[in-house]
């Protein structure tokens, strides 16, 4: 543990802008407000609560144990990419996800999440507060989604269970990312891999909860011979990682437009991309990042001005 307090914490972060009195006792459902966003419901803080919740994340929730080998999300310089790259060198693919994972995570799950690791926080006097700090990172007794505390205590929540797959898979020459609640394992051969729902489901149960379920609707297997998707990223049969085949058409015909028809450009443009050329901007600089290549053969094809003036950030300041 460290020397400071939480209020001695709290007032070198606020600098006495905020009242600590006031972070301890703050009545949560006056600071969130709830909606639906595609069938899922979110949790959109007030100012005050988000940066309560900011300080926390400080000060707490990075501290918080995680398996960092195997997780790839709210993990700096892991994404997307470096838990579909993990995999590249394997033929045969297991996916799944937890069902509900964020909801099934409860206030008491998330102060023995707290009591556990409460060593590794850098506030001497943690103990005082663990009650206070799992009941304001959390909404009708649970993890909601929206909360920026949120990503870190469930990577926390996993962190038996992703030791414990690890674990097996190492002994089994597998290998194992999970990304969130979508869970990734893969091999040589597709035999290895047959056993691995009931296997994964059984660790769940027994080092994170018995309300987690893995998602039957979204667990399979797949193979190199078919197109193997990861987290919307593809592994190629000579086991690059690159965009979806659909997404480069769509954008090599923005491009075509873009040097030969700028109406049917901006038309396209408009139908695809709510945000026009901002929203181009961005998915050039994520080719970029996922698949240089690529985007080399897109510079040769259409010119490296054309991709060097999309690529500008115009949006700056207002531009």
């Amino acid at each position: 543990m460290g020397d400071r307090t939480l209020e001695q914490a709290f007032n070198a972060v606020f600098h006495r802008k905020e009242s600590f009195t006031d972070f301890c006792s703050l009545k949560l459902k006056e600071h969130v407000d709830e909606f639906f966003y595609k069938e899922r419901k979110v949790c959109r803080t007030s100012k005050k609560l988000l940066g309560y919740l900011r300080f926390i994340d400080k000060v707490i929730s990075r501290h918080l144990a995680t398996n960092a080998e195997v997780v790839h999300s709210y993990i700096k310089e892991k994404s997307v990419l470096t838990a579909a790259k993990a995999h590249a060198g394997n033929s045969a693919f297991f996916f799944t996800d937890i069902e509900s994972f964020f909801g099934n995570i409860t206030e008491q799950d998330v102060r023995r999440i707290l009591i556990r690791d409460k060593h590794l926080f850098p506030i001497s006097d943690v103990d005082t507060y663990i009650t206070d700090i799992a009941s304001m990172t959390t909404w009708d007794g649970s993890l909601p989604v929206g909360f920026p505390t949120s990503p870190k205590l469930s990577n926390a929540f996993l962190f038996e269970f992703d030791n414990a797959l690890q674990g097996y898979t190492g002994e089994h020459h597998l290998t194992y990312t999970r990304y969130s609640d979508d869970i990734i394992i893969s091999g040589k051969k597709r035999e290895s891999l047959l056993d691995l729902r009931n296997t994964v489901q059984d660790l769940l149960y027994k080092y994170a909860s018995p309300k987690l379920r893995l998602n039957a609707r979204k667990t399979r297997i797949n193979h190199i011979g078919n197109k193997v998707k990861i987290l919307g990223l593809v592994i190629t049969q000579d086991g690059r990682v690159t965009m979806d085949s659909k997404y480069k058409r769509i954008l090599e015909s923005i491009l075509h437009f873009y040097l030969t028809d700028r109406t049917r450009y901006n038309d396209l443009l408009n139908r695809q991309f709510q945000e026009n050329e901002h929203s181009l901007f961005g998915l050039l600089h994520y080719v970029r990042s996922i698949d240089p290549e690529y985007l080399e053969k897109l510079q040769r094809k259409y010119g490296a001005l054309a991709l060097h003036t999309l690529m500008e950030d115009r949006w700056r300041d207002g531009r």
